[in-house]
């Protein structure tokens, strides 16, 4: 008997790095970026690039901790309220004659209450959290109303009016403010902790099988009401940012923030349904929101249109990766 010349084929594995999920986003980052050069030279100019960073830097630093939420299989849309209504409070304080330095320290600490008391909602009382915190999202943002009104706060400090214009260092004619120097910093802090520390694999064990971890022995509920008070924390240090940038505190500052930090998680590769996710999709997303922002501001495209090539691509965000996950398990 002859013996067979068939031969097992064996199926064509793409390289480790393309089935990251971190590649679309780099694919995208790299589109934006000659999209942008086409649409004006302005776009080339980093000088421009980093005058517009700030506010969307701190949109950033919210979406770092969004990502942990959203790795362990939750979601706060509570953060652009809890942005305005810190920024209020901290406004009230300074005016009522406390030390501007003092009143951020209060309301970083009201940030953090604000955080946990989802935190303990969510984790102890065992209620979704997309239900809890679209009622705290109202909450705080009415509670911002009600001591302000439609009225503004401003005449803070020389020193805190406009932190992010200071320059912390430059390379050649480019300057860095405080604000993109923090969300760099906070971005290698989190990427560390996320991904080379017990903690990160606990988010991740949760956002994967939160039973199946209970059962392992982590304290699921203590995580996750831990990562609600530091989404918390860091909404309210984004919003002292913003109150600083602006000059003024209203109760609708940050309106409709939550999107684009959700937006900006979900493009960086994070699964809306928990147990995926890194911070290095996070920042990519991040330079991608402000960069696609930027053109279309540069090519003078209206407001309206802004929102729906947001939509798309928070769509587009989602929809990709997991065709390609499909397409990947069938050839498994």
């Amino acid at each position: 008997m002859k013996a067979s010349n068939t031969q097992t084929v064996r199926p064509i594995k793409l390289p480790s790095l393309l089935k990251r999920r971190e590649s679309f986003t780099f694919v995208l980052l790299i589109i934006v970026i000659l999209v942008g050069i086409a649409l004006s030279p302005s776009f080339q100019d980093m000088t421009y690039i980093l005058k517009s960073a700030t506010k969307y830097m701190e949109f950033g630093l919210v979406a770092l901790t969004m990502t942990l939420v959203i790795i362990a299989g939750q979601i706060d849309l509570s953060v652009g309220s809890i942005m305005a209504c810190v920024a209020t409070f901290t406004a009230m304080m300074f005016h009522a004659g406390m030390d501007m330095g003092l009143a951020c320290v209060i309301g970083l600490v009201i940030a953090f209450g604000f955080g946990t008391f989802n935190g303990i909602l969510i984790a102890y009382v065992k209620l979704p959290s997309m239900i809890v915190t679209i009622g705290t999202m109202s909450l705080f943002r009415g509670l911002s109303q009600i001591f302000i009104g439609d009225a503004s706060l401003g005449k803070f400090p020389e020193w805190f009016n406009s932190i992010e214009k200071n320059a912390v260092f430059k390379i050649g004619n480019a300057s860095f403010s405080v604000t993109i120097l923090l969300f760099i910093i906070m971005s290698v802090a989190f990427f560390f902790i996320l991904h080379k520390t017990s903690l990160g694999r606990k988010i991740f064990a949760i956002g994967t099988n939160e039973r199946a971890a209970a059962y392992s022995g982590i304290n699921t509920k203590r995580i996750k009401c831990l990562l609600f008070s530091f989404s918390g924390l860091m909404a309210g240090l984004a919003g002292i940012l913003t109150m600083s940038r602006l000059l003024l505190v209203r109760f609708d500052m940050a309106s409709g923030g939550e999107l684009d930090v959700i937006t900006m998680v979900l493009l960086g590769g994070a699964d809306i349904n928990g147990g995926k996710g890194s911070i290095l999709g996070t920042f990519l997303a991040v330079i991608i929101v402000l960069l696609l922002k930027t053109g279309l501001i540069v090519a003078n495209v209206k407001a309206q249109d802004q929102m729906f090539v947001m939509g798309l691509l928070l769509l587009l965000s989602i929809v990709i990766p997991n065709v390609g996950q499909m397409i990947r398990d069938k050839k498994n």
